[in-house]
């Protein structure tokens, strides 16, 4: 049940803030102001918790695309913007004209990027949210907007049907993670190319237990035999790239197509840029495009309202499982602003180490 005042007609609210752009430990300050009670169609919503996403400390250095418009809204002295782009909220007041369809207690995500998440409260009009069921856990409610969708739309937008095969590089990503357990639930099989490492063969069997059908090393992702091997074991059905790494890898994995097929990017982690052999351009008629599921979403938002509904249900089949995150536990009602900006900064040092999970209590 619900701990919400509902008649509480004051809301005070900390928010991770910035008016500059730089290093995220660096630009990110804690800021107090109040929200007064809703009006019209507004909501005011409280966080349950929200996650550190690549995108987000990008935005933080101004090197990610889309960026919040910054303003004076919020009550600081200089133009600001609230951190984070993805989260779960529960509604805590709501305006005289909001639907029957929304209520105090429901769990909401917003529907577009940059909303800003990295804060104990928010408002946003009814029309730019999404109710979850209320059976769906924190941890797959605030992180179902971004790695999810992006594998869902990777999987299901580009034409492969049963039987299909794709490959993927850095197979032990969240996303690639994801892609791997939506594909086999359609029945599409992956290959999963991971980093040369010691534990090798415990980090394969993870992802094979997943649904890859194979998992190889970046190593004999670049040996000829290897890739005699999987073209025999895909038989003509290899169809589809997906690609977060760049250099090498991405000329390795794209060797691997049959004609007519296609490599998607939808990141580079290696910095490296996109290398691709004219011959399968000429030869094999390769297509090469790129994916970005905030532009997707900013164009067509029913494509994100969609993706959102059939991943819950996946999840609720027990067909997905929880993303792996590390939690850490803001006290609202305890913790100073020095205190907050130290969580924040420490889960912001140990990105690396695990998705990091900002949940406030």
């Amino acid at each position: 049940m619900s701990t919400i005042n509902q008649t509480r007609s004051i809301t005070t609210v900390k928010s991770i803030i910035y008016s500059q752009h730089g290093d995220p430990k660096d630009v990110i300050k804690i800021h107090t102001y109040t929200l007064n009670e809703p009006k019209n169609d507004e909501i005011i919503l409280k966080t349950l918790a929200f996650p550190i996403n690549p995108s987000d400390i990008n935005q933080l250095e101004g090197v990610y695309p889309s960026k919040p418009e910054k303003t004076l809204k919020y009550g600081t002295n200089e133009p600001s913007a609230i951190a984070g782009n993805e989260g779960v909220f529960e509604i805590y007041q709501i305006g005289p004209n909001v639907s029957k369809n929304f209520k105090i207690g429901d769990r909401v995500i917003p529907l577009g990027a940059n909303f800003g998440t990295w804060t104990s409260h928010n408002i946003a009009l009814e029309k730019d949210l999404i109710k979850l069921p209320s059976d769906l856990s924190i941890v797959k409610s605030a992180t179902i907007s971004v790695n999810p969708i992006t594998a869902y739309q990777l999987v299901n937008n580009y034409g492969l049907i049963k039987g299909d095969w794709l490959i993927q590089n850095a197979g032990t990503s969240a996303v690639s993670q994801l892609v791997s357990q939506i594909a086999n639930v359609k029945g599409i099989n992956v290959i999963s190319v991971i980093r040369d490492r010691d534990n090798f063969d415990e980090i394969a069997q993870k992802l094979i237990d997943q649904g890859a059908k194979k998992v190889i090393s970046e190593t004999e992702n670049s040996n000829r035999d290897i890739s005699k091997e999987i073209s025999s074991l895909t038989n003509g059905k290899l169809k589809l790239a997906l690609n977060s790494v760049g250099g090498k890898s991405s000329s390795n994995i794209s060797r691997k197509l049959v004609e007519n097929s296609t490599i998607i990017t939808y990141g580079g982690m290696s910095k490296q840029p996109v290398t691709l052999p004219t011959s399968l351009f000429i030869f094999k008629n390769l297509k090469s495009i790129g994916y970005w599921v905030t532009e997707i979403t900013k164009k067509d938002p029913s494509s994100k309202i969609h993706a959102i509904k059939e991943l819950i249900k996946l999840y609720q089949n027990n067909q997905l499982k929880e993303l792996e995150v590390v939690e850490n536990i803001w006290k609202f009602d305890e913790f100073n602003d020095e205190e907050i900006k130290k969580l924040v900064e420490i889960a912001l040092d140990n990105v690396s180490k695990g998705k990091q999970l900002i949940k406030i209590v």
